[in-house]
């Protein structure tokens, strides 16, 4: 098969942005010189299903059948709706999702749900799309997949991240990177968050929490978030920072999205819950008086990461620690989309920002696996705090674009207001440090050489492990006599060297 590209010819009901023109081009040259699996990323907001179907509308033109696939029914019913309003007639768009009834065997375009699909015949398709594709690996994507060895396959997602570290490279060819998101916010199709966390002290204790898959195994990190003091801390900064704007909270499970939106209602927030289990109807009313400020804040546990558009909620609060980069920003990014000249405000209770960096950082993205690129992912700018009204900045603002007040020449961490907010940068060095101390004591325990330790913080930070600046040295006697203690009990200096640091936080005594 082939692809045309007439977008910048086409009048319709959308009109194309730059961005979306070019990257139709991209995958055009790409598709012509021989690619036949390609990943298109643009971040959430950005318009990815545009640029979909705007390649659906030639293709069909072209007699060409297309297979649409997505795991959720927002994402199909928004697909669908896409296709109808920029020109696909009704009669070539069919639905294969349970019992709906826009089910038409016949029409050229099939949205189809993954769980669906896998379990029925499997349609004609030239081009088979993957929403959210950074799922695509799992074994049921993969299945359907196969079925079309000879198609072309367009992967769409705001982020190619997987948190077990495969990379996408074993289902795609190509990475087609569309806009940045400091392109996309400077171009006005996506506003700025302001970020705010809170101190270390407030941040759930996540030290016994494993790790399951590439992120936190849920019962423990259940355990470790779903306490009333740090649900209360929740409401308190809300008041505090967002008080009146529509809100989203993402929680880590059922009951503790149910807790938080019961703490808000006991504040006098209007707040609902909503979860996988919620009836559809239900959830489109609840969303429908959140969307009228009827209700304030709606509170859910793994519904609206994905595939939910609502513009007007512009405050999210992130109660869910993660080690994905991919899900928190697919978190964050449901609320940077244009409304009203209205701010978009992040409250970090995750200490997600301290991990993986601002949503509004620019990011480096591969097909290969994190083994492969030896890396997590690139360093994110560090980011500072205005003492005078608290705004989450670059550490290069020498003015605060919210109030105007100028840093200090010198000013690196600025003090704490009322101890409720901290520096993002400072912040996250203490979580770098914690993490490097870690390693050490997983070293020690396992028999790792020291140098397994350097490496392999590296390998998940990309930059080297941090130093702990001491306040108060201990004198240099006792330092001496620990390091000798030390030092009798290990054969290696290099691991009494590397003790020493664990227990004290500072290099030994040189002599």
């Amino acid at each position: 098969m082939s692809l045309s590209c007439p977008a910048k010819a086409r009048t319709g009901v959308v009109r194309l942005r730059p961005y979306q023109i070019q990257a139709i081009e991209r995958v055009h040259e790409h598709v012509a010189a021989g690619a036949r699996r390609l990943v298109v990323v643009l971040a959430t907001g950005g318009g990815k299903t545009t640029i979909a179907v705007e390649i659906i509308l030639d293709a069909i033109a072209q007699g060409q059948s297309v297979l649409f696939l997505a795991h959720r029914r927002e994402l199909i019913s928004q697909t669908y709706r896409r296709l109808v309003q920029m020109g696909v007639p009704e009669h070539d768009v069919g639905v294969l999702m349970g019992n709906d009834p826009r089910r038409r065997p016949g029409a050229k375009v099939q949205v189809a749900s993954v769980d669906t699909l896998r379990n029925r015949a499997k349609p004609k398709a030239d081009i088979v799309f993957i929403d959210e594709c950074h799922r695509a690996l799992a074994r049921s994507y993969q299945e359907i997949a196969a079925c079309y060895p000879d198609a072309v396959h367009l992967g769409l997602t705001a982020t190619p991240y997987r948190a077990d570290g495969r990379g996408l490279g074993d289902a795609y060819q190509e990475l087609v990177v569309v806009a940045s998101p400091s392109q996309l916010i400077a171009e006005g199709y996506l506003v700025e968050p302001s970020v705010f966390t809170v101190p270390r002290e407030h941040l759930p204790d996540l030290s016994s929490v494993h790790t399951r898959a590439g992120d936190y195994e849920g019962r423990e990190l259940e355990d470790a978030v779903n306490r009333k003091s740090l649900v209360g801390n929740i409401v308190e900064h809300w008041l505090e920072l967002a008080r009146g704007k529509r809100t989203v909270a993402f929680a880590v499970s059922v009951e503790h999205s149910k807790n938080i939106a019961a703490r808000f209602v006991e504040a006098g927030i209007p707040a609902e819950h909503l979860d996988g289990t919620t009836p559809a109807a239900e959830r489109d009313a609840i969303l429908a008086r959140l969307e009228r400020g009827e209700t304030q804040v709606v509170a859910n546990c793994n519904v609206l990461c994905e595939g939910w558009d609502q513009p007007s909620v512009k405050c999210a609060i992130l109660a869910r620690p993660t080690k994905s980069t991919g899900l928190y920003l697919q978190q964050a990014g449901r609320i940077l989309r244009p409304w009203n000249d209205e701010r978009a405000i992040i409250l970090d209770h995750a200490g997600c920002a301290v991990e993986h960096g601002l949503p509004q950082d620019d990011r480096e993205f591969s097909l290969e696996g994190r083994k492969k690129t030896g890396r997590r992912g690139p360093v994110e700018a560090p980011t500072k705090v205005c003492a005078s009204c608290c705004a989450v900045v670059a550490v290069a603002c020498r003015t605060c674009p919210e109030c105007g007040s100028e840093f200090p020449a010198s000013e690196r961490v600025p003090e704490e207001r009322k101890g409720v907010l901290v520096s993002a940068e400072q912040a996250r060095e203490e979580y770098l440090l914690d993490e490097w101390e870690k390693l050490n004591r997983k070293a020690i325990e396992r028999g790792y050489k020291p140098g397994w330790v350097y490496y392999r913080f590296k390998e998940k930070f990309g930059r080297a492990p941090p130093q702990r600046s001491v306040a108060i040295a201990p004198p240099v006697e006792a330092r001496s006599a620990a390091f000798a203690r030390i030092r009798a009990q290990e054969s290696s200096p290099a691991w009494a060297a590397l003790r020493f640091r664990v227990e004290f936080g500072e290099p030994p005594p040189s002599r």
